[in-house]
């Protein structure tokens, strides 16, 4: 080899070794750009609150995965249903909920634990033959969100400037999703604790010790502006008959029921809450007596037309009351004076007849 030719070898070589130099600088650019989203997005979602959460990605998701659109969804497995809890498609509602087997993409994403990527949705299996509103065009992934085989939920991602998906974008997006998954199993479960330290593992209402809380505060705030306060104690009647009747479970049942219509007929700033066994307490701020009356009776009420059925057996409960307003210069004992009123006009009403509501006499109650 001449001279000549070897320089020209030479001159091809460097261009090759400048060539992939480029390269290497594009692509170490390219993953320090990645690594610098994935921060940002962990940052960003390292939260113990759901809802923070779903604010943040709907800020900030579109463009650390650099997409347009995204939507997801939560999966509760006792029902099998995903529920759409964030997304920034501008013609899709907040409240959706479906079943695990209407969305033959998430289904399967979640099946198989495994993503599933459609460079073009009006060419892939799934295309029904009109727009779906989670994939607008172009290409669409659907990423399963989980945590040690337990599945969190699913996450759609579609369409984007270049108008593809690519392996780079794959291996970020799969990334992405696992600090996203752990990020909201952390938050739904210190809710969950936070939500079962105050309230009834049953029924879902104010358990006991919260109760007490909210009802000396509401005490401290009536003595404080001179607001009308009242309380209502409602048992269920024959509620041992009921268990020895149709099992434990039906008398479960009529628990949540009676939880569900309190909750129902409350308003805003009422407080529902178990107070034991088949008792119930409500506190009713800034209501009068002949108003705490009205609402308890429209809770006896509902309950009594409310029909059960066990084993064929079609069977009505109702529920006796006790109802009593808040007087500071009688109840000396607070909220211990005012319970004990409620709780006699309840016994009257059981003595009574049942399925009634007794107005409290805090002389006969205080002074028996």
């Amino acid at each position: 080899m001449d001279k000549a030719q070897l320089e020209k070898l030479k001159k091809q070589e460097l261009v090759v070794v400048r060539s992939l130099l480029k390269r290497q600088n594009e692509m170490l650019g390219q993953s320090l750009l990645l690594l610098d989203h994935l921060i940002y997005l962990q940052k960003s979602i390292n939260l113990l609150s759901s809802r923070e959460i779903f604010r943040a990605l709907s800020e900030k998701l579109p463009y650390i995965l650099s997409i347009k659109y995204f939507s997801l969804f939560l999966f509760d497995k006792s029902k099998r249903h995903l529920k759409l809890v964030c997304h920034n498609h501008p013609d899709l509602k907040t409240d959706f909920t479906i079943h695990y087997s209407e969305s033959d993409i998430m289904r399967d994403a979640l099946a198989g634990g495994r993503y599933i990527l459609e460079q073009d949705f009006s060419r892939s299996r799934y295309y029904r033959g009109k727009k779906n509103p989670l994939f607008q065009c172009d290409f669409f992934v659907t990423l399963p969100l989980m945590v040690e085989n337990e599945i969190v939920g699913a996450i759609n991602l579609n369409d984007s400037e270049k108008g593809s998906f690519d392996v780079t974008d794959l291996d970020f997006a799969l990334s992405a999703a696992e600090f996203l998954s752990l990020s909201v199993s952390n938050a739904l479960l210190h809710e969950q604790t936070e939500r079962l330290s105050v309230t009834d593992g049953l029924t879902g209402l104010t358990n006991h010790k919260q109760m007490q809380i909210f009802l000396k505060n509401e005490l401290a705030r009536s003595r404080r502006y001179n607001a009308p306060l009242s309380i209502a104690m409602l048992d269920v009647d024959h509620f041992k008959k009921v268990n020895d009747t149709y099992g434990h479970q039906k008398g479960d049942e009529i628990l949540m029921e009676l939880a569900h219509i309190m909750t129902r007929i409350c308003r805003s700033n009422d407080v529902a809450a178990r107070y034991g066994g088949e008792e119930f307490l409500l506190i009713l701020p800034e209501t009068p007596l002949p108003g705490a009356i009205h609402i308890v009776d429209r809770v006896r009420e509902e309950m009594a037309s409310t029909p059960f059925k066990s084993q064929g057996t079609e069977f009505h409960v109702t529920v006796s009351a006790g109802v009593g307003q808040y007087d500071p210069k009688i109840m000396t004992g607070g909220a211990e004076d005012l319970i004990k009123v409620c709780d006699h006009a309840l016994y009257q009403a059981k003595e009574g007849g049942r399925n009634q509501t007794v107005k409290g006499n805090p002389d006969e109650a205080l002074h028996a």
